[in-house]
């Protein structure tokens, strides 16, 4: 988390010395759309190279697309009464839409298009196995940050929103363990004629809040495997959603909308894309909001395993 947080803060002073060059601004913003795209394309690749991965989604995909798909959602409807009772000026219709949300949809499925044609380049074998994906995934993933940290320093007054919502800020990472577990207890009740998941443990599943890896090493560490790699699973469906569907919704969620969904990964991952759709002020929320949920898995899941 400290490497990520410097990365961003290393693009700030950047965004703020060549602010006023309207070429860079946007040079930015484009190259932007297309590192989350190549970001897709890696975690396609990913998956698509992983036949222990590809197994675990045959047997256990259901209950991870359940809770994955139930957990945004949520996220989603907190973000909309979020903006409706406690930040109007993030509300639905409240203006401010940048380009990426008025081209949204073709936004969305370009960027779902990049997913699976990396899972199936993947699944074809064309790219030998090996650590390649990961790896690459990981320099996009530094170079999506920087990025990301210029577009803040591109408007600094932005970070002044935290000083300006004081308390109010709070209510975001609220508003995500809300909707995500809610969410989570939704799919539990979806399922309940067919899984073997415990209310307890769908809860537990969902309050990775995309930050898979994490919430998979603490699961399998308490002793379930098979529930880790169904957190594994949910989480990373979770954070693909994130970055697929807010530039589709903002418009119906608000620009709180992609904040929320983005869970623990809004400060890093999910960042670019909050700061194309929902702009550089949602941007901060995004990085205080991921930063509170992802002190908070490592708190979460394990009360949660407990209570099995």
């Amino acid at each position: 988390m400290l490497l990520e947080m410097g990365l961003i803060a290393g693009g700030i002073p950047a965004g703020w010395i060549l602010r006023r060059n309207a070429a860079v601004v946007k040079l930015v913003n484009e190259a932007l759309g297309w590192t989350v795209r190549v970001m897709l394309f890696l975690l396609g690749l990913a998956l698509g190279l992983d036949d222990a991965l590809l197994g675990q989604l045959r047997s256990l995909g259901l209950y991870a697309a359940f809770i994955s798909s139930f957990s945004v959602t949520g996220c989603f409807v907190a973000a909309r009464l979020l903006g409706r009772y406690a930040f109007p000026e993030y509300a639905a219709g409240s203006g401010g839409t940048s380009s990426g949300e008025r081209d949204g949809s073709r936004s969305s499925f370009v960027a779902l298009g990049f997913f699976l044609i990396g899972a199936f380049v993947g699944w074809l074998r064309v790219v030998p196995q090996g650590a390649f994906a990961g790896d690459a995934a990981t320099w996009v993933l530094y170079l999506l940050l920087v990025l990301a940290g210029m577009t803040v320093g591109f408007d600094l007054k932005a970070l002044g929103i935290i000083r300006e919502l004081k308390g109010r800020i709070l209510l975001i990472p609220l508003g995500v363990v809300a909707g995500t577990l809610c969410g989570s207890a939704l799919a539990w009740l979806a399922l309940a004629q067919r899984s073997t998941l415990s209310l307890p443990e769908s809860l537990a599943v969902g309050a990775g809040f995309g930050y898979y890896s994490l919430a998979t090493v603490i699961m399998t560490r308490l002793g379930d495997p098979a529930l880790g790699s169904v957190a594994l699973l949910s989480n990373m469906m979770h954070e693909a959603l994130a970055l697929l569907l807010p530039p589709l919704l903002v418009r119906v969620t608000g620009r709180l909308g992609p904040v929320l969904a983005g869970g623990a990964a809004a400060m890093d991952t999910c960042l670019p894309v909050i700061a194309q759709t929902s702009g550089e002020r949602c941007a901060v929320l995004a990085v205080f909001s991921g930063m509170c949920l992802t002190l908070l898995v490592p708190v979460i899941v394990p009360l949660l395993m407990a209570l099995r």
